[in-house]
């Protein structure tokens, strides 16, 4: 019994001392659980993690020189062992992936704009041809239909499917996003919505449901008083709700290195809470008796959480913002218990509770942008408090430069630390991100965001009109930066996109420059700019073949790229996401027919890149001109396999289409022709249509 004591204390002792180290195994883990190409037996996880914790108590206690492997690889396997329990968890009915049509009968959960149209989220509570328990827990359709609002009762009639998969292999995935959100299904309604009686049934619905009509009753009272130009962006800042922001408006504060003020963060949660608590600070202090008695702060800082989660749930609380709001809960934890309010351990702690609530965050990019810049602050701050010296306290135009610096090194640390991640995920970087995050940021934290809470005071009463009018001429100012930043000349470079191992690599890399030795900083360094160095090794595919049969055929021989279709409007998704991948913005389009080759009613032949391809409308016609081709496309049917094995040519049919998804095809003139599948294989993981738990736990 005393050993075992004693090996907890050694383990509680190492938990202090390497907490930040145990949290990146943790990661490590949820990485590892995200990147297999099957879904893991949860039973055979368990099992894992408690051999693996007997092996870790043996090796302490007879062989301690090799415990700490032991411990790295316990908590490796504790993170993938959560994260399969956190999908297992999530697993929810799924349409099928062809498309069909159902009626639905249902309420609004939520509206986001989406072009000209309309996304409605809704919770459907009868669906033509499905049991109750066979119902997803939510569908997206679009609809063009404006009448109707969050909370509404409805029955339409929608051609739904399955969530898409990823446009590219190793691209953008809509259905692992769309497992985590609880989203079954992904459509677009084709009849007219009528009212229905159906309405929320459990108690967290009705409370979700009242939250949201809060939330877009104010978004109405903000769009109704706020000037019509900003109007949009102050309903974002104040509500979350992003679906009346101008496209334009969106594409000019990406462009300019200010798209982190469009989602509500820890930036928000910060300058929100902080404004707070620096008021409830500046009234307690001159109430003497209890300034004299007690230790204001933390009276300030319960305030201040209650402002968070006030917060919180009006901003619809995403991921992205619980993210904030933990972190701001544990930097006023730290002044109620007399700690170090910002740290290395409160961000390690901040990370742990995020990804031990929702694993799949660690994918993406808010998470990876916001720690990082996070970590890099906290580290930067505390180098520069170590080598600073004391002063006398500064005057007024002291305290502005101070205020001013302060800034300046607060954008250009957030914005290095970031750059990497928003490029490796959005193939662009905003060469003069800095200059418009110095320009426009004083405006944002100053004027901008301390009239957001004036706002929200001043609706209480109805006087929110003249708040947000004041409050939208700082955001004109901002919008003028970002306008005048991406005027200037090479305002944005688009990137191409790197290999998948690309993203672990950089975040790994990044944590060592952080945290790390000397010498493992060096060796990050290095391995960071083998990352960017990657991006231009990619090779990138000749042709796409898109999930409903679409051909684009890449052409890059001369200055300006051209793609080559079969028809400009289908499969836009996809081809503007291999536009992207290819680090390119705009491409002319062309259809390729009387260019690379001709067609009839039964076929096209083309030639390109010193290749022949064949695409069929009729699979009878294979046997005349396999042999004469090097790549056959049957993009709307199935090729037999007997046809399959006379031919002998690579083949891409309507089955391949179905069951993998998109192809891209790579016509390598000295090798085989490769073709690569956007899914490896179908119904392998819980996000992925079609696939079926092999045992009761993973349920």
């Amino acid at each position: 019994m005393g050993v075992r004591i004693d090996i907890l204390e050694q383990g509680l002792v190492w938990l202090q001392r390497y907490f930040e180290r145990f949290i990146i195994l943790f990661g490590v883990g949820i990485a590892l659980y995200f990147s297999l190409s099957f879904e893991p037996a949860l039973a055979f996880l368990g099992t894992a993690l408690l051999l693996m914790g007997s092996g870790t108590y043996y090796f302490h206690r007879f062989l301690p020189r090799y415990a700490p492997f032991f411990w790295m690889a316990l908590l490796i396997l504790f993170g993938v062992f959560r994260a399969s329990w956190h999908t297992s968890v999530q697993d929810q009915n799924r349409l099928p992936e062809y498309e069909r049509s159902y009626e639905v009968k249902g309420w609004i959960k939520a509206i986001e704009k989406s072009g000209p149209r309309l996304r409605w989220v809704v919770v459907p509570t009868q669906m033509e041809r499905l049991t109750a328990k066979n119902l997803p827990p939510l569908i997206r359709v679009t609809t063009f239909d404006k009448t109707f609002g969050v909370g509404d009762g409805v029955s339409f009639r929608a051609e739904l499917s399955a969530p898409p998969g990823p446009a590219l292999p190793g691209g953008y995935n809509p259905s692992f996003r769309a497992f985590y959100q609880q989203v079954g299904a992904y459509g677009y309604m084709v009849s007219k919505p009528v009212p229905s009686a159906s309405a929320p049934v459990g108690l967290p619905d009705r409370i979700g449901l009242w939250v949201a009509k809060q939330r877009y009753g104010m978004a109405e009272r903000i769009r109704a008083h706020a000037p019509q130009e900003t109007a949009g962006l102050q309903v974002a800042l104040l509500t979350g709700i992003r679906s009346w922001i101008p496209d334009g408006q969106t594409e000019a504060l990406r462009d300019a290195g200010l798209a982190h003020i469009l989602a509500i963060s820890g930036l928000h949660m910060g300058l929100i809470a902080g404004s707070v608590f620096g008021i409830a600070m500046f009234i307690l202090v001159r109430i003497e008796r209890v300034s004299r008695a007690r230790d204001v702060r933390k009276f300030a800082a319960v305030i201040g959480i209650l402002a968070a989660s006030f917060y919180l749930v009006l901003s619809g609380a995403s991921v992205a913002t619980q993210r904030a709001y933990i972190m701001t809960v544990i930097v006023f934890m730290a002044l109620i218990l007399d700690r170090q309010a910002f740290s290395i351990r409160s961000v390690a702690v901040a990370a742990f509770i995020t990804l031990w609530l929702h694993p799949e965050a660690l994918l993406s990019p808010g998470f990876q942008m916001s720690f990082s810049a996070v970590l890099a602050l906290v580290i930067v701050y505390r180098e520069w408090d170590k080598r600073r010296h004391f002063r006398r306290k500064p005057g007024w135009i002291g305290r502005v430069w101070n205020n001013f610096t302060g800034l300046t090194i607060t954008s250009f640390v957030a914005g290095g630390a970031t750059t990497g991640f928003a490029v490796l995920h959005f193939n662009r970087l905003a060469a003069y991100g800095l200059l418009g995050n110095i320009l426009a940021m004083p405006f944002f934290t100053f004027w901008v965001m301390p009239l957001a809470l004036l706002v929200y005071l001043s609706m209480v009463f109805g006087l929110e009109a003249w708040p947000l009018w004041i409050m939208g001429q700082g955001i004109s100012i901002i919008l003028a930066i970002s306008n005048w930043v991406i005027a200037l000349p090479g305002a944005v470079h688009y990137l191409p996109s790197g290999p998948g191992w690309v993203m672990g690599v950089f975040g790994l890399a990044f944590i060592g420059l952080c945290l790390g030795s000397r010498q493992l900083r060096w060796v990050s360094v290095v391995a960071m700019c083998l990352c960017w160095v990657s991006l231009f090794w990619r090779t990138h595919p000749d042709i796409r073949v898109g999930e409903n049969g679409a051909v684009a055929l890449w052409s890059n021989d001369g200055e300006n790229p051209v793609l080559y279709v079969d028809r400009k409007n289908t499969d836009k998704y996809g081809r503007q996401e291999l536009i992207e991948a290819m680090g390119l913005h705009e491409v002319f389009t062309q259809s390729f027919e009387g260019v690379l080759g001709q067609c009839d009613s039964a076929a096209c032949l083309l030639e390109h890149q010193a290749r022949k391809i064949l695409i069929l409308s009729d699979p009878l016609e294979v046997y005349e001109d396999c042999q004469n081709v090097d790549l056959i496309i049957v993009p709307k049917r199935y090729l037999g396999p007997r046809a399959r094995r006379l031919c002998r040519r690579p083949v891409i049919d309507a089955r391949d289409l179905m069951r993998l998804g998109s192809h891209s095809v790579y016509l390598n003139r000295d090798k085989d022709i490769q073709l690569v599948p956007s899914r490896k294989m179908r119904g392998q993981r819980p996000w992925e249509s079609g696939y079926r738990p092999t045992n009761e736990w993973s349920r």
